[in-house]
């Protein structure tokens, strides 16, 4: 239901806050004090179009803002549609709606803080709100929505839900045909790219964890082979050569001895070539036993070598690494498998979309049927509700006919009306008036053993034209709505406010020169006050309170002795 609703700067309304209560909320007030505007508050909420001369004069922008408190029924659909769309969904328990209507630019729409599209905030504010003011905010005015209707009162729900999974299951069966087909169409080059992928994975033969083993054991052989070259290099240098470092110290230090009895300088000079020349003999020794030391296989390098580069190319290839490919190709295998029996898969799928399409098909007619033989009841029960609102030579037909399969079946249904005698029905949508709608929405209502989808109704200019007894009966039908829904009503006629659960009365002041509208709760004192203005007029007389009084305690009395809405009989 509608918790909170406030208005900035629209219109006459500078800053207006209301709390609503569940049930029947009417709001009251002089033409012109600003009730429509409300109305028309809650219209941008579902997404209508929000005019720059709909701002109030000096104010940049108009702010609506709503708190939602959704019933247990829709508050799932409402929070996947808030999923789908990307938007702030942890709270199931308030749903908060903000449109702001822009004097120069683009206006701005937001749901639960979040920024979003005028489209999607008009979405949820029609699963939220149904107006019955006029045919732009009217669930009536769209056909679509009267199968929904019907469906109702047939009481088809398990029915629709049985039939809408029966279609479910073949649409899906035709998507996974018109892929196969599509697959199959250039399945033969697919065919044989896959086939020449897994012959040349299979030559390959690449196996788990094998590319880092090998990235290390080749790194391994490349390091013993430079050492190797070292060892060598460093014996040649060292003994091997024909200059050998060895020799030549040894050569230089046999020369420093023929001098060492001269000089003692010569003698320590000749002691050290003697030493230099031993360690390099010594040196060139461990380079031998280096080489004795390591085994090196050239063959198993280049191997290696090999190995890793062809592994290598293979995962640049595919653009995965090894271990990862190894898992596509039991998919390549599963696909190249499904498309070389894509021809047996193929009549199989087709019967079964065949098998799924006739199923649908006779469940829709069986849907059909029961849609047909709940429609004249459904026409004749609203005539009789439209009687009682003082319409009494309304006909109402619900017009079938087919359509092409969809979600909600094979049938296109209307709701043709006409309000005189004498006169054709036309769709509902054409011909009906704002209070005539209103009034078609009250006798539905009351046919109906469940509410609509929708928590909360608003009706405007259901009192159109009426008065007395047949006041009084909108009045206790519009009760009746509350019972199963929230509902807030802006109405000239004191028989219909009498009803209400919660009274708000709309009214202008002017201030240093502005005008502006309030809107006020009212306690019971000042409700009898105001039923007594609406019944005399500005001046109000006792007789006139006593006269509200009586409507009060009236509606009190109607109400304890109500009961339950009535249940239409089923067909």
């Amino acid at each position: 239901m509608l918790s909170y609703l406030r208005v900035r700067g629209l219109a006459l309304l500078d800053d207006v806050a209301l709390t609503f209560e569940p049930g029947m909320n009417v709001l009251t007030g002089e033409t012109g004090a600003g009730k429509s505007i409300i109305v028309g508050a809650l219209a941008l909420l579902r997404g209508a179009r929000g005019r720059a001369e709909l701002v109030r004069d000096g104010d940049a922008s108009a702010t609506v803002d709503a708190q939602f408190e959704p019933r247990t029924e829709p508050r799932d659909r409402l929070l996947s549609m808030l999923a789908d769309h990307g938007l702030p969904n942890d709270d199931a328990d308030a749903l908060v709606l903000q449109r702001v209507v822009a004097r120069a630019g683009r206006g701005r729409s937001f749901v639960q803080g979040a920024l979003t599209t005028q489209s999607v905030l008009g979405g949820l504010g029609e699963e939220l709100i149904d107006i019955c003011s006029q045919h732009e905010h009217h669930f009536l005015t769209h056909a679509s929505r009267h199968l929904d209707v019907l469906d109702a009162y047939a009481g088809n729900d398990e029915a629709r839900a049985a039939y809408a999974e029966q279609y479910s299951a073949w649409k899906q069966a035709e998507d996974d045909l018109a892929s196969l087909r599509a697959s199959m169409a250039d399945g033969a080059a697919r065919a044989d790219y896959l086939r020449y992928q897994l012959e040349e994975i299979d030559r390959i033969a690449p196996e788990v964890g094998e590319l880092d083993t090998l990235r290390r054991r080749v790194n391994v052989l490349r390091g013993a082979r430079d050492w190797v070259n070292f060892a060598h290099e460093a014996q040649h240098v060292l003994y091997e050569s024909d200059g050998a470092v060895a020799s030549t110290l040894g050569g230089l230090a046999d020369r420093a001895r023929e001098g060492a009895e001269d000089s003692t300088t010569i003698a320590e000079l000749a002691e050290q070539l003697t030493a230099a020349s031993m360690a390099a003999e010594e040196a060139a020794s461990l380079a031998a036993r280096l080489l004795a030391e390591l085994e090196l296989d050239p063959v198993e390098l280049e191997r290696a070598e090999d190995r890793l580069h062809e592994l290598e190319t293979l995962r640049r290839k595919h653009g995965v690494e090894l271990d990862q490919l190894l898992d596509r190709v039991t998919e390549m295998r599963a696909e190249l498998s499904a498309m070389e029996n894509a021809d047996d898969h193929l009549q199989a799928l087709q019967a079964r979309t065949d098998e799924l399409s006739r199923a649908a098909a006779k469940a829709a007619r069986a849907l059909g049927e029961r849609r047909r033989r709940a429609a004249s009841g459904l026409a004749r029960a609203v005539e009789t509700e439209l009687a009682a609102l003082s319409i009494k030579n309304a006909k109402l037909e619900v017009q079938i006919g087919s359509a092409e399969l969809s979600a909600s079946g094979g049938d296109a249904v209307e709701l043709l009306f006409s309000a005189n005698a004498g006169e054709s029905v036309a769709p509902l949508r054409k011909v009906a008036s704002g209070g005539e709608l209103s009034r078609v929405l009250l006798a539905i209502k009351g046919v109906l053993a469940a509410g609509d989808r929708v928590a909360t109704y608003v009706f405007d200019e259901v009192d159109a034209g009426v008065g007395g007894a047949v006041a009084e009966a909108i009045g206790r039908r519009l009760k009746r709505a509350a019972s199963e829904h929230q509902v807030l009503c802006v109405t000239h006629l004191p028989q219909i406010a009498a009803f209400a659960d919660a009274h708000f009365r709309v009214e202008k002041k002017t201030s240093k020169g502005r005008t502006t509208t309030r809107v006020v709760c009212l306690d019971e004192g000042q409700r009898v006050e105001e039923l007594a203005r609406m019944l005399g007029g500005k001046r109000v007389t006792q007789s006139a309170r006593d006269h509200a009084e009586a409507l009060i305690k009236a509606a009190k009395g109607a109400k304890a002795g109500q009961g339950s809405p009535r249940r239409a009989s089923r067909p």
